[in-house]
Formats: structure tokens, C-alpha cells, sequence
């Protein structure tokens, strides 16, 4: 006879119809992280987080942060992408290539001579008019968000455009609102949105964020307005949000390239 399983909060009851035994066993892969307590930061994060300043009085002994970030320098990525090369695109570069494209090499350019082929925006300003840019940023993680605007101020001076406009916000549920009206404030020509989505012992954050990422961009379609998305995570851990900083000063950059992509749109 078939089995029937209802799933009951963390258990699973099994129901035989013929016997009618009724069991309970415990559904180990859906609880054991959920269930698990937070673990205290590794060596390796401890560091990572001590290196971005973000190591409160309490647990970093003073006179011994030797290997923070110069002041005035942007963030960067340690990680290492398959298939990326350091220095393009997104990364703090001169110009908006360290890499050369396949159509931009004399032996592939013949393939491509009738077809128009462009980059969405500059990585600098030519137009000698400064993008005015608003950030909505989360106060919660205080610490980490004081690097992250930082570093988007510094990636906007970079890029020839300005911060006007900041907006701290409780969380990235209450983000929207602000964003929304700073859509509408024709003095701005781009937002930017800042914040962190921790890993936490339920879905609450993937929640969040999937909830905010799709309203959020309707926003950007609706006003035709860029949108610079510079929020870590959903499900990121302490040690990954310390070494992803420089998402900011990403979203800031790819936010200011659009900017003069609606330029050329305008035109």
C-alpha cells in the first residue's frame, strides 16, 4: 500500500495506512544548520575583519592593526574568479578594460567590422558634467557600512561623479521608501543601495533579500533611473562581508557607467 509523509515543522510523520503505525523521525538535512549555533570567527576572519576595521575596542588590541587599508584607498576583491582578469570591469582601473576583448584583437577584428560593438559606459568622465549620486544605506552593521560609503565615495571621485545625498535606513526592508524617492528627485542621476544581509539560523534573509533585489530593480525600470545594487548577501558570514567591501565602491562604478549609457540613449 502507499505511504503517506506530512511534514510537520522539523519532524516528518509517516502514516501506514494497513497498520495505521504512526512514526516520527527527525529530518536531519533541513534542521542540522538551522539548529546549529553560530560558531565563533575563525583566525582567518578574525583577521579579515581586524584588517577592514571592523573589529570593535573590545576584541582587537590597540597599537597592533598595522595591515589596514591606507586612508583614501578604495576596497578590493581577494577573491579569484575563473574566467575574470584582475583589473577589469568592475575593479578600480583607469579605464574600463585591463583586458582586451576578443573583438578588440586584429586577428578576430575582421569578424566584427560590420557590427557595432560597445561597453556600457566609461569608467571616466568626459562630458565635464559630475553625476550626482544618492546612497540608501543600512545602519544596522554601523561598522561595516562606514567602510562600505567610504569606499563608494571614493569609487564616485574615481569616476568623476559626487555623493549629494544619504539616506540611513533600520534595515534593507525599510530601504525601499528612500530609494523610491530619491527615484523621483530629478536632482539625482543614479542611486546607490548599501547594506548586509547576514547569514542567520533561518530563511528570514533570503527572504529579505529576494524580496528587496526584485522591487528595487522594478524601481530602476519604472523611473529609468540607475540602480547600483551594493548589498552582501543574502547568507553572507562576518569573515565574507569583511572581504567584500569593495562591493560599494562596485555598485557605484557600474551605477555611474549607466549613468552615461542613458547619455547616449538621450542623445
Amino acid at each position: 500500500e502507499s505511504r503517506k509523509c506530512i511534514s510537520i515543522a522539523t519532524m516528518s510523520l509517516t502514516y501506514s495506512p494497513s497498520t495505521t503505525l504512526c512514526q516520527f523521525r527527525k529530518t536531519c538535512a533541513r534542521t542540522t544548520n538551522a539548529l546549529r549555533p553560530s560558531r565563533p570567527l575563525s583566525a582567518k576572519g578574525f583577521e579579515a575583519r581586524r584588517e577592514a576595521g571592523l573589529v570593535t575596542r573590545c576584541s582587537s588590541k590597540k597599537g597592533k592593526d598595522k595591515k589596514s587599508k591606507a586612508k583614501g584607498e578604495q576596497a578590493t576583491l581577494e577573491q579569484v574568479y575563473t574566467f575574470h582578469t584582475p583589473g577589469s570591469v568592475q575593479e578600480p582601473s583607469d579605464s574600463p578594460s585591463g583586458v582586451t576583448f576578443a573583438h578588440q584583437l586584429p586577428e578576430e577584428a575582421s569578424k566584427w567590422a560590420s557590427t557595432y560593438i560597445t561597453h556600457v559606459g566609461d569608467t571616466k568622465n568626459d562630458s565635464g558634467v559630475t553625476k550626482r549620486l544618492g546612497v540608501v544605506i543600512g545602519e544596522f552593521h554601523d561598522q561595516l557600512m562606514n567602510a562600505c560609503l567610504e569606499d563608494a565615495r571614493l569609487a564616485a571621485e574615481s569616476m568623476g561623479a559626487e555623493i549629494t545625498k544619504v539616506v540611513w535606513v533600520p534595515g534593507s526592508y525599510e530601504a525601499l521608501l528612500p530609494v523610491k524617492h530619491m527615484m523621483e528627485d530629478p536632482s539625482l542621476d543614479a542611486v546607490i543601495m548599501l547594506g548586509y544581509i547576514e547569514k542567520g539560523s533561518t530563511l528570514h534573509g533570503q527572504e529579505m533579500g529576494s524580496t528587496c533585489s526584485l522591487l528595487l530593480k522594478e524601481m530602476e525600470l519604472k523611473y529609468n533611473k540607475p540602480l547600483g545594487m551594493g548589498i552582501i548577501g543574502p547568507g553572507a558570514t562576518a569573515e565574507q562581508a569583511a572581504t567584500r567591501v569593495a562591493y560599494a565602491g562596485n555598485a557605484t562604478r557600474a551605477a555611474v557607467r549607466m549613468c552615461h549609457y542613458m547619455d547616449t540613449r538621450q542623445r
